[in-house]
């Protein structure tokens, strides 16, 4: 055992379902080499992301906080001016602090002027689109610098994999961090002649097969340079499935605080220190890598702010933590969950063509229940009333930080 931290491999795909992967119950599309780390490592089985939509989950994952308290609760386009500002503290600048090299390879999507850049947030170096595919122009960037204007996005995840596998190349020796954000299977979905038409799963399935395959290629070279024991690597995703893709069974998707919207796929493998074939329905975030990482290699997070993410290192190997999570659409709050439980107190989007929310409150023992199908709150007032409390004192908290989260997203101010 090494006394050098881990290395740290974070692969994020855009959209892809919670069920979409073998080890999460699929049984169209093969996903063997992402399965290997539920097989090696730790299957997270309630993991969520911060919001059922992009930018807003991406905020959270890079900042461990709450997106509404970032000032970024809805997805962000190209022709915005507001970002992630520079006052926030995020993870690559917690590890390139704690003496890491840093790099992300992907889709950013978290604000397009040059101060939202991600080397501007702790990425020592970066090659990617700066939002999503289905957004114009669709243009490549290296660091700051736009180095391809006519992007064939059927190229771009072996494209990122190759940037990824050279950086785990040239920083071996070192403790490095690589953040490989996947543009697929975001529509339009795009993949190369080798994997066209070869999964049952039709166009979406290829898709996923060709980002298993390149998810491969990156642990293959892991073990090529003698660095995988000692590197945690996590694959997840950055919300729900859009148009296509499987929840596993789970109600709603993309744009819905149902579990199939924000439930999303987590597998970590870190030969050594994390049990072969772990698995766990602790409930986790997202946000939580922050404290978790931080933990884990001696990193420090600012006391001068809310940390909404919690370290939650003794999931990874079994344990357990407590704590509500919040889920919002925008800056409405629309669900809470503690424990089993999970009380809907508004919905996004709301149907116009009935009379919304009289079925609401909604409350859902997910543990019996994951599907969200029968509603329990009749039957559990005490229950509706502890959780609806929670959500209440949380909207207030977050309501009167709302005008200087948005003044910071917008660049109006960068101090505390």
């Amino acid at each position: 055992m090494t006394d050098r931290p881990p290395n740290i491999v974070l692969v994020v795909m855009d959209d892809l379902g919670y069920g979409d992967l073998g080890c999460t119950g699929n049984t169209i599309l093969r996903t063997p080499r992402i399965d290997s780390l539920a097989e090696r490592g730790v299957n997270l089985r309630h993991t969520y992301a911060a919001s059922s939509v992009c930018s807003p989950s991406r905020a959270a994952l890079m900042t461990g906080r709450y997106p509404q308290r970032v000032g970024l609760p809805k997805v962000l386009f190209p022709h915005d001016g507001t970002g992630l500002s520079t006052w926030e503290y995020t993870l690559p600048r917690m590890l390139r602090d704690t003496g890491y090299r840093t790099a992300m390879f992907g889709k950013w999507h978290l604000g397009c002027r040059p101060e939202h850049h991600p080397t501007r947030h702790g990425f020592d170096e970066y090659a990617g689109l700066l939002y999503s595919n289905d957004m114009h122009p669709v243009e490549m960037f290296e660091g700051d610098q736009v180095t391809g204007t006519d992007v064939d996005q059927a190229t771009l995840t072996g494209a990122y994999t190759d940037h990824a596998i050279d950086f785990v190349r040239r920083h071996a020796d070192e403790p490095f961090f690589v953040y490989l954000a996947h543009t697929m299977p975001h529509i339009p979905l795009a993949v190369t002649d080798e994997f066209r038409d070869r999964s049952a799963g039709g166009r979406y399935g290829d898709v996923v097969e060709c980002l298993d395959h390149h998810v491969g290629r990156l642990l293959d070279t892991l073990d090529e340079v003698g660095v995988a024991d000692n590197t945690l690597v996590m694959v997840t995703s950055d919300n729900g499935p859009w148009f296509e893709g499987s929840t596993g069974g789970l109600r709603g998707n993309k744009n819905h605080t149902y579990e199939g919207g924000v439930r999303v796929p987590f597998l970590a493998r870190w030969p050594g220190r994390i049990p072969e074939g772990t698995v766990s329905d602790v409930p986790v975030c997202l946000f939580d890598l922050l404290p978790t990482l931080a933990a884990l290699t001696g990193g420090s997070l600012p006391a001068d702010r809310p940390i909404d993410g919690v370290d939650v290192s003794a999931v990874l190997t079994g344990g357990s933590v407590s704590r509500p999570l919040f889920f919002f659409h925008w800056w409405t709050l629309n669900a809470v969950r503690e424990g089993p439980w999970k009380l809907h107190l508004d919905r996004q989007p709301r149907d116009p063509t009935r009379s919304h929310g009289k079925e609401l409150p909604q409350l859902f023992n997910l543990e019996l229940d994951p599907a969200e199908t029968y509603d329990l709150r009749h039957g559990q007032p005490e229950v509706v009333e502890h959780l609806t409390a929670l959500a209440e004192d949380f909207l207030a908290e977050i309501t009167a930080q709302r005008s200087t989260a948005e003044a910071r997203a917008c660049g109006r101010i960068t101090a505390s």
